[in-house]
């Protein structure tokens, strides 16, 4: 039988002395190991501190790139109808005919011009070409929709074949360049188809110079100072170069003297239903700066070298119309 060997009960309960110790131990290599680790963090925050103080530095303010300012908007421009500039492009072509001499071609890119563009420079642009396009063709050889041919009869003379087709004898010679008056029967002329009508209007103070209704070449014109310049249907009576001037206040001022505002030609206009309307009349003038004004006594003023070329193509009796 085995021997039972019993405890007493504080031999039962007396602490492991080996435990403690070893609880002792772990709690020292513990502390130790905390320790290490305190010291090396006091280093490292050491290290780490002139770096931390050169972050601190204010930084330098970063260079802020222009912002360029916005471009101002161009201002729009008006905007151009496709008409216009179909317009504008025909008028561009017209121009180069006329000056390659193809004047007839010219004139009817012009006349569609004319008819379409709603460009109000544009348009008169084009009559002031068109017009003198067909003073040049109303003067040449050419034979055009506004001239004839005439066949000469025996007994006619220049001034007889003038008058009957409404025309001056300086026309028929120019229109057919003639030297002289010397013609022959049987031979042809060049005559206008029918005659011309002047028409003035007050509104737009300008002079137009019709053919069948049709407008031939347009002038512009000064008028009377506070409307004095009459309305109606009138004829001109008298032409004359180089004429003398009669004053409202009477006398007579040669041609030349520098008072004289008449200028180179003189047509007079008489309504002959009406004959207290007189002393008016369509002449040239020195004044320019009165053409496109109202500072006349009532005529119809033109620059000399316009009422010089009306001269010419109007003969005495040519119905003239001012209205308002």
């Amino acid at each position: 039988m085995a021997d039972i060997f019993v405890k007493s009960y504080d031999e039962q309960h007396k602490p492991n002395g080996r435990f403690v110790k070893t609880g002792l131990v772990v709690l020292a290599v513990t502390a130790a190991v905390i320790g290490v680790c305190l010291w090396m963090d006091s280093r490292s925050a050491k290290a780490t501190e002139p770096k931390s103080a050169a972050q601190e530095k204010p930084a330098a303010q970063p260079v802020k790139t222009p912002v360029p300012a916005p471009a101002p908007v161009a201002q729009a421009a008006p905007a151009v109808s496709t008409t216009d500039s179909r317009a504008q492009q025909l008028f561009t072509r017209a121009q180069s005919l006329a000056a390659a001499g193809s004047l007839e071609q010219a004139r009817d890119l012009l006349s569609e011009v004319i008819a379409t563009a709603g460009d109000e420079s544009l348009k008169n642009n084009a009559m002031r070409v068109q017009g003198r396009i067909n003073v040049q063709l109303f003067l040449s050889q050419t034979l055009t929709p506004e001239k004839k041919s005439y066949v000469i009869q025996p007994g006619d003379s220049l001034d007889k074949i003038a008058r009957l087709n409404k025309t001056t004898v300086e026309m028929i010679r120019k229109m057919n360049k003639m030297e002289n008056n010397t013609i022959f029967p049987g031979g042809r002329l060049l005559m206008p188809v029918v005659p011309f009508v002047v028409q003035v209007n007050k509104s737009t103070k300008t002079l137009d110079l019709t053919m069948n209704g049709k407008l031939f070449k347009r002038y512009v014109v000064g008028l009377g100072v506070n409307g004095k310049t009459p309305l109606g249907k009138f004829q001109t009576v008298v032409h004359q170069t180089n004429p003398d001037w009669t004053p409202p206040g009477g006398g007579t001022i040669k041609f030349g003297d520098p008072r004289n505002i008449l200028g180179t030609r003189w047509m007079s206009i008489q309504d002959a239903t009406r004959p207290d309307i007189k002393g008016f009349g369509i002449h040239g003038t020195p004044l320019r700066d009165s053409i496109g004004a109202e500072t006349s006594n009532g005529c119809v003023r033109m620059l000399n070298e316009d009422v010089e070329e009306l001269y010419l193509l109007i003969p005495r009796g040519t119905e003239v119309i001012i209205s308002e």
